[in-house]
């Protein structure tokens, strides 16, 4: 009879110790997508369980406390976020014949922008923005808006978790660190950035931006001796001459500046095909001047190539075609660098 005691008190016991295990492992999963999302944007909830019980399972969801949606099965909810700082409570109950199980998601939308900029050159007081050219040095910040309830977190309590290519760079992570700066691959298409932001362990944001790669380029300007470099528009690729000598000045774009403050982007200027050069080729100013009388045509090239080896994909070349004189006589295409 002992004996008999003993083994039932024993099956009680794993019994015991058996459910407690179920108990302890949760079969429900949650899909949230997006995680971080935005000011009004949609976002979908989905419950994914172990085997086939949700199927019969009822589910109730509601929504900063009123129920919006209840039924067997029913594994999904959307919705959509209000403004920023103005937080969204789901919770979802799930009532099968494994037990009850609730979750609780609070939904406090943010805004994570990624502003980026080229080390490129581009000529002084140019309005445009300097582009991306492969192999390039370049810098992203993050401008976050966040909040935590009704209050909004200053960007330097935030964590930020930079990645390149969808890959960790741990060395420009961490809190407060809202500037992510990289030489580009000169091999690739263009770079692929991306940035959580954590406040505290919690993931509150994320942004992403691709930046293109462009190639150089050189544009041909009119320089003028008294107003300078006349830069509110480049010279076609054909001119008329109304004088008999005109200044160039050709202005290369999108090329490293740190190649070119150590000089490794020569200028190489041709005309006619024969190189030449003048007192100020090396800046990238050529003078080109009519020799006797009569009308012609005579082509302009200029080349840049970067010498550094990690940029030598840098490279751009720009032609231009000048017509000069005009009346009777012999064509005359004699011009040369001054």
């Amino acid at each position: 009879m002992q004996r008999n005691l003993y083994i039932l008190g024993l099956f009680l016991l794993l019994l015991g110790a058996g459910h407690a295990h179920a108990q302890g492992v949760d079969p429900v999963r949650y899909l949230v997508a997006p995680e971080t999302p935005g000011p009004n944007q949609t976002v979908l909830i989905e419950a994914q369980g172990v085997g086939t019980f949700l199927g019969s399972a009822t589910v109730t969801w509601t929504q900063d406390g009123a129920i919006v949606k209840q039924g067997v099965g029913e594994r999904t909810y959307s919705f959509t976020t209000r403004g920023l700082g103005e937080p969204t409570t789901v919770r979802v109950s799930i009532s099968s014949t494994q037990g009850i199980y609730s979750q609780t998601f609070t939904f406090n939308p943010s805004r994570v922008h990624l502003i980026w900029e080229a080390d490129t050159t581009v000529p002084q007081l140019y309005r445009g923005k300097a582009l991306y050219s492969p192999g390039s040095n370049y810098k992203v910040v993050a401008f976050p808006t966040v909040y935590s309830g009704s209050a909004r977190i200053l960007p330097s309590a935030l964590s930020y978790q930079w990645r390149l290519a969808d890959e960790p760079v741990a060395n420009q992570s961490g809190l407060g660190r809202s500037t992510f700066a990289m030489t580009g691959d000169q091999l690739q298409a263009g770079e692929d950035i991306s940035v959580d932001v954590y406040y505290g362990t919690k993931k509150v944001g994320r942004g992403q931006v691709f930046i293109s790669s462009i190639e150089p380029q050189i544009l041909f300007y009119q320089r003028d001796a008294l107003r300078g470099v006349l830069y509110d528009a480049a010279l076609p690729g054909a001119i008329s001459l109304t004088g008999r000598e005109i200044t160039v000045q050709a202005e290369p774009f999108y090329f490293s500046t740190g190649a070119q403050r150590s000089g490794n982007i020569p200028f190489a200027w041709t005309l006619n095909g024969a190189s030449t050069s003048g007192p100020d080729s090396a800046r990238g100013i050529i003078t080109l001047r009519q020799s006797g009388s009569g009308e012609g045509e005579a082509q302009l090239g200029v080349s840049i190539q970067n010498l550094v080896p990690d940029h030598f994909v840098q490279t751009a070349s720009a032609n231009l075609r000048l017509v000069f004189g005009s009346g009777g006589g012999n064509p005359i295409l004699n011009f040369f660098g001054l």
